[in-house]
């Protein structure tokens, strides 16, 4: 993440007849500005990239119970 947007980059290598062959992926994807940087985390599995951008504690909405008299 840099400036407010996370940069995702991916290559991979594929056998062709005629050899081997490299298959580039970029992505550039705005971000609010109410994401902790510093605790983004991504994991890849099954072929599935997942990305968590925390938000603060303040940011996340809260559930206010309604007492009806």
């Amino acid at each position: 993440m840099v400036d407010g947007s996370l940069s995702i980059h991916a290559s991979r290598k594929e056998k062709t007849d005629s050899g081997e062959s490299t298959i580039s992926y970029s992505r550039l994807v705005s971000i609010p500005e109410e994401v902790q940087a510093d605790k983004v985390a991504a994991s890849y599995e099954n072929g599935v990239l997942t990305v968590t951008l925390p938000r603060p504690e303040a940011a996340k909405p809260r559930k206010i119970n309604v007492s009806v008299n």
